[in-house]
């Protein structure tokens, strides 16, 4: 069921923007069966409120009537649904080696997607604002708002507070990009955070708690607790690379010892050739494919002994696996030998703990960015239809 949720209930005395987010969630998650009768008993609003704030939305184009639904007894029913003809949102992934841009309606279809590779430097900026300027020139309506994930400590104010390992301090990407593509609003999320999102937006159940473990060059956590994407007072949440896990080698940050010294991607991968992965992924017992199998299984541990402890502090039981790692040819095993681990790691009475794939696979970090952009512009999770994270394999 398509549905845009929110995370305050509306009442009569609540003020008119809540209530206008509660009327479109409910709008949304009738598919076009409800009429304004049908919001009314739902949301417990006053006639008159439904009836202004239905109003107000389809003059926003947000929402439209369909047709109308002839009843036994009386006049016919006006359906209602999501106007999604107008509205556009862009998701942008700005990672390591490329930067992927992807334009969705406001039920979360992907229209079209646009990738570039480039390395992560000043002019990187200039590039994300060249796709967006390209993903918004066919667009039949507006373009309503650009969310964009990327790497690192992010402020609500869309700066990035820090970004070690690309050397990133104080940068407003928000501001600048805005600036960039002629003042369009642009809302900036970390990465972990947008993945995070994405798996939210993927189920009809708006209490989920689910946390994601992003693997590249560092090492993050995108942590939603009960529906709601955990920033922390600082936004530090889910910088858990940096945790000290007892090693005596020396991270990229400065401190001893950090997770991310032998569970980061390149760690991982250490001096391997093409040849050793393909010899420890069929098994080989030569001295470069024991060496990784050594490395992916040190990482395993700690990545397990971490998961674990986020269990029983946040009763998180899901993980998601993304970042560069999960499509990397180490992801799989790397996710097989966790699950070993935290199989053993489970007391008695207590659900399994699983760490999985992301649903959306390439596509989350990107729609994670748009749902993240309809939530600010519009104070609304979106829940993406049946089928639509599919659709975006076939986007232009």
């Amino acid at each position: 069921m398509t549905q845009l949720r929110f995370t305050q209930k509306g009442t009569k005395s609540s003020l008119r923007a809540r209530n206008d987010v509660l009327v479109l969630q409910c709008v949304a998650a009738g598919e076009g069966r409800f009429s304004r009768t049908d919001v009314i008993r739902e949301t417990g609003l006053p006639t008159a409120t439904v009836s202004e704030i239905v109003g107000d939305l389809i003059e926003r184009r947000l929402v439209r009537e369909t047709g109308r639904e002839a009843q036994p007894v009386g006049k016919p029913r006006v359906l209602l649904d999501l106007d999604d003809t107008h509205h556009r949102f862009i998701g942008v992934q700005v990672a390591n080696e490329r930067i992927t841009a992807s334009r969705f309606t406001l039920n979360g279809h992907m229209e079209q997607t646009e990738t570039v590779s480039r390395p992560l430097d000043a002019p990187a900026l200039t590039a994300v604002s060249d796709m967006v300027r390209r993903m918004g020139a066919p667009t039949p309506g507006r373009i309503t708002g650009v969310g964009v994930a990327v790497p690192g400590i992010v402020g609500d104010d869309g700066v990035i507070r820090e970004a070690v390992n690309y050397g990133w301090h104080m940068v407003s990407m928000g501001h600048e990009l805005s600036e960039l593509v002629d003042g369009l609003h642009v809302h900036v999320i970390n990465d972990a955070n947008a993945v995070a999102l994405s798996e939210v937006a993927l189920v009809a159940d708006r209490d989920k708690t689910v946390a994601v473990l992003w693997i590249g060059t560092g090492i993050g956590a995108g942590i939603v607790l009960d529906g709601r994407l955990y920033h922390g007072g600082n936004f530090r949440s889910g910088e858990i690379g940096h945790i000290d896990i007892g090693t005596s080698l020396r991270c990229r940050c400065g401190l001893i010892g950090c997770l991310e010294t032998v569970a980061a991607q390149p760690i991982i991968l250490g001096d391997a050739t093409e040849r050793a992965v393909a010899s420890y992924l069929a098994g080989g017992d030569d001295q470069d494919a024991r060496a990784l199998g050594e490395r992916v299984n040190r990482a395993a541990r700690e990545v397990a002994r971490l998961l674990s402890t986020l269990a029983g502090t946040l009763d998180v039981t899901e993980f998601i696996l993304g970042g560069p790692i999960a499509g990397d040819p180490l992801g799989p095993p790397l996710m097989r030998e966790v699950n070993d681990l935290l199989a053993l790691r489970v007391m008695s009475g207590f659900e399994q703990l699983v760490l999985r794939a992301s649903t959306l696979g390439t596509h989350s970090l990107v729609f994670g960015a748009a749902a993240h952009a309809i939530r600010q512009e519009l104070g609304v999770v979106i829940t993406m239809p049946a089928g639509a994270d599919e659709a975006g394999d076939n986007a232009a």
